[in-house]
Order: structure tokens, then sequence, then C-alpha cells
């Protein structure tokens, strides 16, 4: 007889030698432990996932809004009738008193350098927006200072420098809804763009 069949036997005569309520007993215990491992190993985890499939799919529908709405914004762009640096550098001049008295544009080659002293911020952060959308003109370094009008230099870290970062960077900011909170926040300092390429 092998050595494996030995335990077996063991274990065999050893439950053969309980009394019927100790057998119940163990029975009950080795289901308990059954029961236990299946929930660790098979129920709870998918509990678990169900549990935070809501969210997920929530992240999921919000980081699709979001694609759909940069698709849109670049079939906008390419839709859109191709500017000259001629056309550019007219609509730039034109608007550019929306940012208020102090503010200045300069056009050399592909590179337009806006200068401001005290611009509002959701002014500024639209007129960022419209100049990639209508002018085609895209920020390529910017260097600025939040101001109050009549304060020094603070620190940009404030809705209104949320803003702007988004008017630098991505989706145009909603024209009819400007940032919170940034009716009484400037930018003073400079915005260079590059133009588009003559065709």
């Amino acid at each position: 007889m092998s050595r494996t069949h030995l335990p077996l036997q063991a274990l065999q005569q050893a439950w053969q030698q309980r009394n019927p309520r100790e057998k119940k007993g163990l029975a009950l215990v080795a289901l308990l432990l059954t029961l236990a491992l299946l929930w660790s190993l098979v129920l709870d985890p998918a509990w678990r996932t169900w549990q935070l499939a809501p969210a997920k799919q929530a992240e999921l529908d919000r980081q699709t809004q979001r694609m759909r709405e940069l698709q849109a914004q670049a079939q906008r762009l390419q839709s859109a009738p191709a500017n000259s640096a001629a056309q550019a550098r007219q609509w730039l001049e034109a608007s550019v008193r929306d940012l208020g008295t102090g503010a200045r544009i300069q056009v050399q080659g592909d590179r337009a350098t806006l200068s401001v002293e005290s611009a509002p911020a959701d002014s500024m952060a639209r007129w960022l927006s419209q100049a990639r959308e209508r002018a085609q003109a895209l920020p390529v370094q910017a260097q600025l200072q939040q101001v109050l009008p009549t304060q020094k230099p603070a620190p940009s870290s404030t809705p209104a420098a949320t803003a702007l970062a988004t008017a630098l960077t991505s989706a145009p900011v909603p024209l009819s809804a400007p940032p919170a909170d940034t009716s009484a926040m400037h930018w003073r300092g400079s915005v260079v763009l590059r133009l588009p390429a003559t065709p």
C-alpha cells in the first residue's frame, strides 16, 4: 500500500470513530470553511466590482464626453477656412482693444506678441480662445502675472489662472459663461502666438 493512502485511511478511520453528533459538527465546520473560501475567492471580488461599477461608468462617461468635445473642436478647426497670416494679423489687431487700453499686439514674421498691462482675466481667456478659433493663432509662450487693478502682482493660483491655462492649452472657454470670481482679477505680461502659415 502506498504512503498516500495511509493518511486517507487514517482520516476515514477517525471519521468512522466519531459519533453522529461530532460528525454533524465537523460537517458544519467544513461547510462554513467552504462557504468562506467561496466568498473570498469568487463572490467578494464580484461584489466589489458590482459596487464600483457605477462610479467607473460615470468616469468613463465623463471621459467620453470630453473626447467628443475635443473631437467636435478638432472638426470645427479642420472645417474652418484656412486663414492667411494677413487675415490672422488683421483679426488680432482689431480685437486687441477688447483687452483694455494697455493691450498691444506686435507682429514679426509668423509670431505675434500680445502685451497687456491690466487685462481682465475673463476677457483674456475669451480672447485667447477666439484667437485660436478665428485667427488660428496658437499660443507658444506666456509670461503673465495676476494683478488686482490697484494692487501688486499675485501668485497665479486662482480660478482666473485656471481659466487662462485652459484658454492657452485646450478647449475654448464658453463665451457666455466666464470663469467664476474673475471679475476683479487682471493680467499683466505678454503672450507669444504663432500665426498660420500663408497658403
